[in-house]
């Protein structure tokens, strides 16, 4: 892309207007870092320093926020009714992510569900499920080892060729089963063979891993995951209000 068209207006003030105008239309989601210093100096053809001089008017007007280590990030508006609460809130920006990162499809396979599973999903024991396990990344970096259940009457409304680089949030929803409500545990744990081999780290390297049964409005289970992050790839980092509102979560890469 090339700068923005020319006007009377300082050129870090044009492109500061460029980027304010993603991160409102959602180009830039909450959660998810904007492209580095040398990315968008490239894209606009201009010095590294007018480039920070937008980056620095963007945030005085609060519009991002600059976190070292972990780059810029958009700032999320306040959530004034569920709706809003909604769309800035934790399975938001899980999708976010999964739509910024790419996937490979390892394995998928209808199976009798694990009693661990069966009671994740509200099962009765044994009932068939789709197991699928994919690696996401980015970059060509492995991120995370997802091993993912669905209920036969969700998996089947999936077409195969959405499982290979869909968020698995949005195939769901595409299949016609709306997400709504999750829960969500992390631990730490040490990596399994088969995660360690997906993601290129060796057997037994430390691991944050996460298991979320996500729900509809009416609370039952369409989805049980287990994720492995690796942790040198994913910072997990919430902001918490008195009041309430918007669960944030920075992912870095």
């Amino acid at each position: 892309m090339t700068r923005p068209a020319y006007t009377t207006e300082p050129l870090f003030q044009q492109i500061a207007q460029t980027l304010r105008q993603r991160l409102r239309d959602g180009s830039y989601p909450v959660g998810i870092p904007l492209p580095g210093e040398r990315e968008l100096t490239r894209e606009f053809g201009v010095a590294r320093s007018t480039v920070r001089a937008a980056l620095a008017r963007l945030q005085e007007e609060g519009c991002i926020t600059r976190l070292p280590g972990q780059g810029t990030l958009p700032v999320a508006e306040p959530s004034t009714g569920e709706h809003s609460k909604i769309r800035n809130g934790l399975l938001e920006n899980i999708l976010r992510f999964g739509q910024r990162t790419r996937t490979t499809l390892v394995s998928t396979q209808y199976m009798a569900a694990p009693d661990a599973v069966a009671q994740a999903l509200q099962l009765p024991a044994g009932s068939r499920v789709m197991r699928v396990v994919r690696v996401r990344k980015s970059h060509r970096t492995p991120l995370l080892c997802t091993e993912a259940y669905l209920p036969a009457a969700v998996a089947e409304g999936i077409a195969p060729q959405m499982l290979h680089d869909m968020p698995l949030l949005e195939a769901i929803e595409q299949a016609g089963h709306a997400f709504a409500q999750g829960e969500q545990e992390l631990m730490a744990v040490v990596a399994p063979a088969e995660v360690a081999e997906l993601l290129r780290i060796a057997p037994g390297a430390a691991l944050l891993r996460v298991n979320r049964v996500v729900a509809d409005a009416q609370g039952r289970p369409l989805q049980y995951l287990i994720g492995h992050y690796a942790p040198d790839h994913y910072h997990y980092r919430m902001r918490l209000s008195r009041t309430g509102g918007s669960t944030t979560v920075w992912i870095t890469h």
